[in-house]
């Protein structure tokens, strides 16, 4: 299929553009090398299948990226830059790019995205879901600044959910890296875990991720564990989480990450780098205080939480005196969920060392309900972007 498909170079550098179709050429002969003042122009009559889009040096990439995007919204582009800034990286995917690949260090695995590109053409060729199943899962990171509030429990269920009710490819990704968590809630004993990608990090792909984790038994998603060891966990960098998440795009629906409370450079991370930030917290005057402060901290570290932070609130029961309507006149973020306490069943599944849902049609938790519900708007919101 590579030899039928259009491949245009955007890269105001003949001479690197000249380095790029040496690598190419062969595996795509039907090329063409334009700059970045020819994009408007040339673009649409041209009509590529596929984009190699060199950053120009006027910082004018993620415009015509959007640009592109939206004159040919079949055509996929792999974006290349000499800067690795996280914040940009972020940016570029949400704007659309199949992929990001920073220069001169992934030279080598420019081969290997354009492999996953040409599959992506090729489910598009076939009428299959062209719009979230390559390079658009969404990241979700859940967080909390105070312990106790349920975060590994919700999201483990809420990851487990999504597998068990759809069709939707689920990673969970647990990075509590010194004592884990998820495992204890999803019965799931692994020894591998993100410290095991240390070798591949540079070539990552979904066979890597896949190698190394775990098959939970009764959704049969995939989790990826903690390292549950200190010494490991220090071995794992901020290089860990981006190339993670970024290749899990590629390949899975949804990417569901388990936070710590304490703000490391993995929490930041990862919370760059997601597309949805779930803050859980329990209805109560300590976990209002608490969120004041982690949205300082947000400031402080140029988080930006708009338009991706939403509110969880877990264990709400008959005698809980704050609601919903007193959290949002402290906060302007939306609530996405709302959990009731189950603490017989819940506590009941913890101890016994099982997951909540054992059974796809399993209605006996109120909390599971809830997350079932939580579940569905995610699956809804999936299915009508991928019918626009």
């Amino acid at each position: 299929m590579s030899k039928d498909i259009r491949l245009t170079i955007v890269d105001e550098d003949a001479g690197h553009a000249q380095e790029l179709l040496s690598r190419v050429a062969n595996s795509f002969p039907q090329h063409i090398h334009i700059t970045p003042s020819e994009v408007r122009s040339e673009i649409a009559r041209l009509e590529p299948d596929l984009i190699l889009l060199q950053e120009p040096g006027d910082d004018s990439g993620l415009q015509m990226l959007h640009y592109i995007a939206n004159e040919l919204s079949d055509t996929l582009v792999i974006y290349l830059t000499n800067q690795r800034d996280p914040v940009k990286a972020r940016d570029v995917s949400r704007a659309g790019a199949f992929d990001i690949l920073f220069m001169p260090d992934e030279i080598t695995a420019l081969g290997d995205v354009l492999s996953r590109a040409v599959k992506a053409l090729e489910a598009q060729e076939k009428g299959k879901d062209k719009v979230f199943t390559w390079g658009r899962g969404q990241v979700i990171s859940f967080y909390s600044g105070k312990g106790g509030c349920g975060r590994s429990l919700v999201s483990a269920t809420l990851a487990q959910t999504l597998q068990m009710d759809s069709n939707s490819s689920v990673l969970l990704v647990d990075l509590n890296l010194q004592f884990g968590g998820v495992e204890t809630y999803l019965d799931v004993d692994h020894e591998r875990s993100i410290h095991d990608l240390t070798p591949v990090l540079k070539e990552l792909n979904d066979n890597h991720i896949r190698n190394v984790t775990a098959i939970e038994k009764s959704s049969h998603m995939e989790v990826l564990v903690s390292p549950r060891d200190a010494e490991a966990a220090e071995q794992i960098t901020e290089e860990h989480v981006q190339r993670l998440l970024r290749t899990a795009r590629l390949y899975y629906d949804y990417i569901l990450v388990d936070l710590p409370t304490e703000m490391t450079s993995i929490g930041y991370a990862a919370l760059e780098e997601a597309d949805r930030m779930f803050y859980v917290m329990t209805p109560d005057s300590p976990s209002i205080r608490t969120f004041g402060r982690v949205l300082e901290l947000f400031n402080k570290l140029s988080v930006d939480p708009t338009g991706r932070l939403e509110i969880i609130l877990n264990r709400i029961g008959r005698e809980t005196e704050m609601r919903q309507k007193d959290i949002q006149q402290h906060f302007d973020f939306p609530i996405t969920g709302q959990l009731r306490e189950d603490a017989k069943r819940v506590q009941q599944a913890i101890n016994r060392g099982i997951p909540i849902r054992t059974r796809q049609k399993d209605r006996g938790s109120v909390f599971v309900k809830d997350v079932k519900k939580l579940a569905d708007s995610l699956l809804d919101e999936q299915s009508k972007r991928s019918a626009s």
